[in-house]
């Protein structure tokens, strides 16, 4: 399977475990926004962008890249996203289907890649772990009508 392959399959697994939430789910036009697609809850638009993690054998880890890919016939440029692209970054894993739901500022605190641990043969849990499935962080989000400068308050602590 090639990229965009990969990435529509993780983008239409997302609208399903919108829609099995009882959440609206709108797609932009084209490929040109920093998001791939917005929720919408109890009137609350929620901007997500969705990434297909793959498999890093040698680490036995699933990984995907938190920077923007953009290319042409010649270049691949990868840039940081800014806080104002997206609310927040779901990473799927095809093992098991489940995703890691990253708040914006989480997701960009990391350095230019993110590990996911799909097992449990380690001492310590990878700090990824507690966004595993981590749906009800979005719900939350939407609950209190945030707004994307919200996205910098770290869930949790209220």
């Amino acid at each position: 399977m090639d990229t965009k392959l990969k990435g529509d399959i993780a983008e239409q697994a997302s609208v399903l475990q919108a829609l099995r939430r009882g959440w609206g789910v709108l797609r932009p036009c084209g490929d040109r926004h920093p998001y791939d697609m917005v929720f919408e809850i109890r009137g609350v638009f929620v901007r997500v962008q969705v990434k297909h993690a793959w498999l890093d054998k040698k680490s036995s880890n699933y990984v995907i890249d938190n920077r923007r890919t953009k290319t042409n016939r010649l270049v691949m440029k990868r840039q940081p996203y800014q806080a104002s692209d997206f609310d927040f970054a779901l990473a799927y894993v095809p093992e098991g289907e489940n995703f890691y739901v990253f708040p914006q500022n989480t997701f960009s605190s990391f350095g230019s890649v993110i590990h996911m641990v799909e097992h449990d043969k380690r001492q310590r849990k990878p700090r990824s772990a507690e966004y595993r499935n981590a749906w009800e962080l979005i719900e939350r989000w939407a609950a209190h009508g945030e707004t994307h400068a919200a996205t910098s308050v770290k869930f949790g602590e209220a």
